[in-house]
């Protein structure tokens, strides 16, 4: 994600209009799919372009899958895991999770994984996780659905407005 700095000069006058409780307007990334082919290392750095718009950032996700275009014996909507051990985003200099997952799906330790994918509906359109429930077992979500969920809501208070 793009980092800006503020000259000194800037970065005063920013904090006077936050001291002051000034509202500051700031647009926010929109909803967007990218995709790229992953190398075959064991770790891989992707910077994502972006688009403005007035949106909050919310939730960002992440999913592998081994074929590059869906065909009709392939349903577009089934991802592989590729037995990925830890995945995380900067942005802003921010880093989501703040501790590593450590999962194995080899030794089925994906619960962390799990439980945000599953918790991403209630939270998105926040609704109670009793009525949102996606119904999608474990096994199924390693197997079928193994999608990586960053939540990306909670962010510095002082930056919000």
């Amino acid at each position: 994600m793009p980092h800006v700095l503020p000259a000194d000069g800037e970065k005063l006058q920013l904090y006077k209009t936050i001291e002051s409780k000034s509202k500051l307007f700031v647009a926010y990334r929109m909803r967007q799919c990218d995709s790229i082919a992953v190398p075959q290392y064991t770790s891989f750095t992707w910077r994502l372009s972006v688009k403005s718009s007035p949106e909050n950032r919310g939730s960002l996700s992440l999913a592998f899958k081994l074929t590059k275009m869906p065909t009709k014996s392939k349903n577009p909507s089934l991802f592989d895991h590729f037995n990925v051990t830890n995945a995380y985003i900067m942005l802003n200099s921010t880093r989501y999770p703040m501790v590593d997952y450590n999962t194995s799906f080899q030794r089925h330790k994906f619960a962390k994984l799990y439980g945000d994918a599953a918790s991403f509906r209630s939270k998105f359109y926040n609704m109670d996780e009793l009525v949102s429930n996606p119904n999608i077992k474990p096994l199924d979500y390693k197997s079928l659905y193994p999608i990586f969920v960053f939540d990306v809501s909670k962010q510095s208070e002082r930056l919000k407005t």
